[in-house]
């Protein structure tokens, strides 16, 4: 085989590969799927008081984790829920190098795309 034929047939091997890899490596991320339903959490932002942080913590029959804080002024906090059903966990306040306080078991059935929930304001 002469030197020219074998460079031409060892490049267009290597470009192939190259091209093959380069179509792999192109693909679009599978993103992750939307949200089945999404949980919005309020409380009276007028009755906060000191300023504190509010937190909820959910898991799901599956164990799922669901888990979010806002600020009390802000008066709303929301989760992405995976999918619907009864999401059981707590709700609580919390500030920076203080143990936590005010600590509210809840439950929340999650049947429809927007869930709303109303909760007293936590001290």
């Amino acid at each position: 085989m002469k030197p020219l034929a074998f460079v031409l047939v060892w490049s267009s091997c290597v470009l192939g590969v190259l091209v093959a890899f380069a179509c792999v490596t192109d693909a679009p991320d599978v993103e992750d799927p939307p949200p089945a339903a999404r949980i919005v959490i309020a409380w009276d932002p007028l009755s906060c008081g000191v300023p504190h942080r509010v937190v909820v913590e959910l898991e799901d029959e599956d164990g799922v984790e669901l888990s979010s804080s806002a600020p009390c002024a802000m008066g709303m906090l929301t989760l992405d829920a995976p999918r619907w059903g009864i999401y059981r966990g707590r709700f609580y306040t919390w500030m920076l190098d203080e143990p936590i306080r005010s600590i509210t078991r809840i439950s929340i059935a999650v049947d429809a795309p927007i869930v709303r929930w109303m909760l007293a304001t936590p001290p």
